[in-house]
Parts: structure tokens; C-alpha cells; sequence
């Protein structure tokens, strides 16, 4: 039986494969779906597998070339309203690489419910690059959010994060009492849809105790797990102001989590430091509490 072999890249990875199938060859149905898996005309790196299935980074998907028209090839529709959103987030830009600074609540990826989202604001917004995400923000999340203009350099970025050879830095505001000071949270994460954990290290620093109930904390990922910090602050009992699924409290404030800055070697040999403004509802409480930006640690 011959393939139409398809390599995940960041853009899907942790995507039920069935949605991924659907996404690429529109006309598949999927009754007409679970039949060609129990077939193994449709496999995952030679193996056979199920619908639910949540793709992986570089896994290999393996399509029977039988299955060729119900693929729709999609027409790339530009549009100059989204170029110019695109425009007003842009940190950095040359011929490999975006850097954006994502507003809070816009979704990186589309999903069920999500009718905008980075991805497709990115597609919409270049005629002839093919924009690739190599990394994700959760949707209340801002901040700094790398976009690869070739396959060369996404594979090369997609490594260094894989290597961990990549230094990100988050600022947020959790709530509850907290002694000032470091540390490394190692806590796993459960996988969603599965009982499988995955191992979670996360650097803190409470920087500031800002009064009783709030502090000013900059958390440094070592893994790049969903929901990381997020999970970890409800973990040391001092959940980030505004998180609604981990918080401990109701109230009508956002989520104060920032991805401040990022950093990286490029190809070339230079040493790549991009860093995002806060957004509003975040400068606010700056403002209001008197807290630095100039911050090194």
C-alpha cells in the first residue's frame, strides 16, 4: 500500500489526530475515518493507532494515497485587516524571523469556539511567506511569541526548544502569602486525556512581595508543558491573579501572566533577546503598585 507521509510540525502538535485529518482533507468523514484506521490506512509512524489519538512533535503521519481527493487544497485569502492587526504586534521582523508580542486573549491556534487566533491572523497576513508557529501562549497569556518564516529555521527553533537551550521569562502577579525568595518547582503534569504524566521544572523567583495577598513573581520554564506556571502557582498555593480554571478566587480581574522576554542563539552565531511590553490591564497594576520594569536576575 503506498503513503502520503506528512511530518508534525509545532503548528499541530498536541492535536487529536482525527482533527488534524479533517483539517487536511476536508471531505473526510468520520465514520470514513475510524474505518481507515482500523484498516491501517492511515498510521502513525508505521503503527496503527486511534482517532483520539493527540499528535506529537515530528511524529510521521502516514495517509493511503487512495485517499488524495478528498483533499481540498485550500486558496490563501489575504486580508488587510489582519495584516495590520499582524503589524501592531510586531516586536521583530527579517527574513526568518517574527517576533510578535500576543495580546491577551487571543487563541495561538484555532480549536472548537475559536473563531480568531494568531495562526490565522498569520496566514491571512503574508502573500507568499508560510508563516510557521514553533511554540504556543495560552490564550489569556501575552507576550513574546516566535513565528518562523521557513521550514529551516522552525526545525532549527523547534531543536532548541526540544534541547531546552531556550531562556524564557514570565512576569505575573499570584495571589496569597508567600516568603520572598527562589527555588524549582518539580512537579509533574498530567497529559490531557490520559494518565500519563509529564515531568514539569519550573524556576521561581517571588521578586517582590507587593502587600499580604500579592506578589510579583518571574518564573523561568525549563519544561514547556500546558498550563505550566499556571499549574505551578496553584501548586505553591499562590495562584496568578485572574486565573479562573486554577485559581482559588472569583472576580472580574484578567490573567496577569506575561511572557516578558526570550532568549536564544541564532544560526548565525548572534545572541537573540526580544522583549514585550505589558499589556494594559498588567501596566495598570504597575502603575498602581509602583513596581520596576528594569528588573535583572
Amino acid at each position: 500500500m503506498k503513503y502520503d507521509n506528512y511530518k508534525i510540525t509545532m503548528d499541530f502538535s498536541d492535536v487529536r489526530l482525527d482533527r488534524w485529518i479533517k483539517y487536511h482533507y476536508k471531505k473526510f468523514r468520520q465514520s470514513d475515518i475510524e474505518v481507515a484506521l482500523r484498516k491501517k490506512k492511515i498510521r502513525i509512524n508505521n503503527k496503527k493507532i486511534k482517532s483520539n489519538y493527540r499528535l506529537q512533535l515530528f511524529d510521521l503521519v502516514s495517509i493511503a494515497i487512495e485517499f488524495r481527493s478528498l483533499r481540498e487544497e485550500k486558496n490563501k485569502i489575504f486580508s488587510m485587516e489582519n495584516k495590520k492587526e499582524i503589524n501592531n504586534m510586531i516586536i521583530f521582523q527579517d527574513d526568518e524571523l517574527l517576533v510578535l508580542n500576543k495580546p491577551a486573549g487571543i487563541a495561538v491556534q484555532g480549536g472548537t469556539k475559536i473563531t480568531k487566533n494568531i495562526d490565522n491572523l498569520l496566514r491571512t497576513s503574508f502573500k507568499s511567506t508560510e508563516t510557521k508557529l514553533v511554540h504556543r501562549l495560552d490564550k489569556e497569556t501575552s507576550g513574546v511569541l516566535i513565528v518562523a518564516l521557513n521550514r529551516n529555521i522552525a526545525n532549527y527553533i523547534s531543536l532548541l526548544f526540544r534541547e531546552k537551550r531556550i531562556i524564557k521569562t514570565y512576569w505575573s502577579l499570584n495571589t496569597g502569602k508567600f516568603k520572598k525568595g527562589k527555588g524549582v518547582i518539580n512537579k509533574k503534569i498530567k497529559k490531557k486525556n490520559s494518565n500519563y504524566y509529564y515531568t514539569a521544572l519550573t524556576e521561581y523567583n517571588n521578586y517582590m512581595k507587593i502587600n499580604n495577598n500579592l506578589n510579583f513573581f518571574i518564573f523561568k520554564p525549563i519544561t514547556g508543558r500546558n498550563h505550566q506556571i499556571r499549574i505551578h502557582s496553584k501548586y505553591l498555593g499562590i495562584p496568578v491573579l485572574g486565573d479562573k480554571k486554577y485559581g482559588f478566587e472569583e472576580n472580574d480581574e484578567k490573567l496577569h501572566l506575561h511572557s516578558r522576554s526570550i532568549e536564544f542563539n541564532h544560526p548565525n552565531g548572534n545572541r537573540m533577546f526580544f522583549k514585550a511590553d505589558l499589556p494594559k490591564h498588567m501596566s495598570e497594576k504597575w502603575e498602581k503598585y509602583k513596581l520596576p520594569y528594569d528588573v535583572t536576575i
